[in-house]
């Protein structure tokens, strides 16, 4: 199942090049609904959680401004080994078989475990795809061939910088070595999004306003084993369980109720979701 997940990775990202609209609906859309059939027939729930976001580290070398980073310190923190393999046991608990990623607001390339990291999930959970996500600064063709041996399946690489020419320039390279592995963009191919009201993007022409919510269906575990609401709760305010207390299908399953409000009403309980939505920005929790 996973090479064939693979190749069509491959096939659709040759879309890409000439129908980028196209390629984020067979993307997003057609993904989803591939998920909400596995997840069904796996786990009884459509709504699982398709995507597993790990905070391998805190810091990001980035002040993006429409990122909250921009206004925070970003410290150097770093999650142990002792919970990285008890994040990767829990999953293998609940045989899960999705995307397994090493961010949340930080820049994993940063962290000098990340090869290894991705071995230990390529001979534990080998049905993942493991994607990088990352800002590219400091990626160059060793450490691209070095993390693609170790495991990793897929690269998405953003240029933030306003003029982008210099970096994509020297990104070509990896590109060229990586293939369809790497997907290389720029901040001016992004949606943005206000992030639970923690940046402001009223003014940016690529804003975008979610009708429904599109992140509470990915598991996001923090460097200290905190799982918390969506990848939009920068301040960890809404923390459901921690994995070195409780399992991963009883910390998911404790807000069900929550998550299907969302998906199948559209109906924001939360304030941070609210926000997001747009449903009720006076409105305070």
């Amino acid at each position: 199942m996973k090479k064939i997940k693979i190749f069509l990775d491959a096939l659709i990202s040759n879309i890409e090049k000439y129908n980028p609209d196209l390629y984020r609906r067979l993307v997003y859309d057609g993904y989803k609904k591939y998920s909400y059939i596995v997840n069904y027939i796996k786990y009884k729930d459509k709504y699982f959680f398709h995507g597993v976001c790990v905070e391998i580290s805190t810091f990001c070398n980035r002040k993006c401004h429409y990122c909250p980073n921009k206004d925070y310190e970003t410290p150097k923190k770093f999650m142990d080994w002792d919970t990285f393999k008890l994040v990767v046991s829990r999953l293998q608990d609940i045989n899960f078989t999705g995307l397994f990623q090493y961010n949340f607001f930080n820049e994993p390339l940063f962290d000098d475990r990340l090869a290894l990291f991705a071995e230990y999930v390529s001979k534990n959970l080998p049905k993942c795809i493991q994607v990088l996500v990352s800002n590219g600064d400091i990626l160059n063709v060793d450490k691209a061939i070095e993390l693609s041996n170790a495991g990793i399946d897929k690269f998405v690489i953003t240029v933030h910088d306003d003029n982008p020419t210099n970096n994509l320039k020297r990104l070509q390279p990896v590109k060229n070595i990586l293939k369809h592995k790497m997907k290389l963009q720029t901040s001016q191919d992004l949606y943005l999004n206000n992030r639970g009201g923690a940046v402001d993007v009223s003014n940016e022409t690529r804003k975008t306003t979610y009708k429904t919510c599109q992140d509470i269906k990915n598991l996001n575990i923090m460097i200290n084993g905190d799982v918390v609401l969506c990848c939009q709760d920068y301040f960890r305010k809404y923390v459901m369980g921690n994995i070195k207390e409780k399992d991963i299908l009883y910390i998911w399953n404790s807000y069900k109720e929550i998550r299907e409000e969302l998906l199948k009403n559209n109906k924001a309980r939360l304030y941070i979701c609210k926000i997001c939505l747009e449903q009720d920005k006076d409105e305070e929790n």
